[in-house]
């Protein structure tokens, strides 16, 4: 699915030049265990068109794993949780 829709973004879709700003909240520990933290990051996508016009794209959070190997933190796992089950039709960048 990857493939096709960086395909997609690349040859097939035809639409007006958009850029995204991708605001990101402060992280909260939810847990540490092992050599694991979950932690929890909400966010805001704005999608800005070739106008000017500004509008709000995707809120919600994210859901991370990171380990922890001496001093060094590395993301595991990341789940995007949106607010909102309304997602344009043609996204083709991931959140």
């Amino acid at each position: 699915m990857l493939i096709d829709r960086v395909s997609a973004l690349r040859e097939a879709n035809v639409y007006e030049r958009q850029s995204y700003r991708h605001i990101l909240g402060m992280p909260s520990i939810l847990s540490q265990d092992g050599d694991g933290v979950r932690s929890e990051t909400p966010f805001l996508v704005a999608r800005i068109m070739r106008d000017g016009t500004t509008d709000i794209f995707a809120t919600g959070r994210y859901l991370d794993l990171s380990t922890l190997n001496g001093e060094t933190a590395k993301l595991a796992e990341r789940i995007v949780v949106c607010d909102s089950s309304r997602i344009d039709t043609l996204l083709a960048l991931p959140l």
